[in-house]
């Protein structure tokens, strides 16, 4: 083998190993990332983005909405509204960021059901179920079913600079 094709495979084995190393500490920045939840609904709340009045519910009554693993879940921070609208507001932080996509399954499957049901119920209400923010960032999942999704996504960007 002659010294360029050395050099080469060299060069090409290094820039392997850093895109590597990048890889993982962008991971890493994720995963140690942290969100005051409580502060980030309610600035979703203040904004203008809901026609509802939500309301805050326990952790246990959040936990029984979804069917959630409480074990999983470290800390949830959850708002609903009257019945009225779809809208809502459900902030979770797992203990573990290997529960996201498990954790973010049951939301869709509780929203996709919500839909059939809204169907009949409140129509007008449907569009929001189809187009809301869910978002995934290191050990947390947000959840904002509004009217107004780009604003929502804003502000939850803010918030987990994301």
């Amino acid at each position: 083998m002659n010294v360029k094709k050395i050099i080469a495979v060299i060069l090409v084995g290094i820039l392997f190993i850093i895109t590597i190393v990048f890889a993982i500490m962008n991971n890493n920045k994720d995963e140690n990332k942290k969100i005051d939840i409580q502060k980030l609904a309610e600035e979703l709340i203040s904004a203008p983005i809901f026609e509802d009045n939500l309301s805050e519910i326990d952790k246990e009554s959040a936990l029984k909405r979804y069917n959630f693993n409480a074990e999983t879940i470290k800390d949830i921070c959850s708002y609903i509204g009257t019945g009225a609208t779809a809208e809502e507001i459900l902030i979770i932080e797992l203990n573990n960021k290997t529960d996201r996509e498990t954790t973010k399954e049951i939301i869709t499957t509780e929203i996709e059901d919500r839909k059939v049901n809204y169907q009949n119920y409140l129509p007008k209400e449907v569009s929001k179920l189809e187009n809301y923010n869910l978002e995934m960032v290191g050990n947390y999942i947000i959840l904002c079913i509004s009217n107004d999704y780009d604003t929502a996504k804003e502000i939850i960007d803010k918030n987990t600079n994301t």
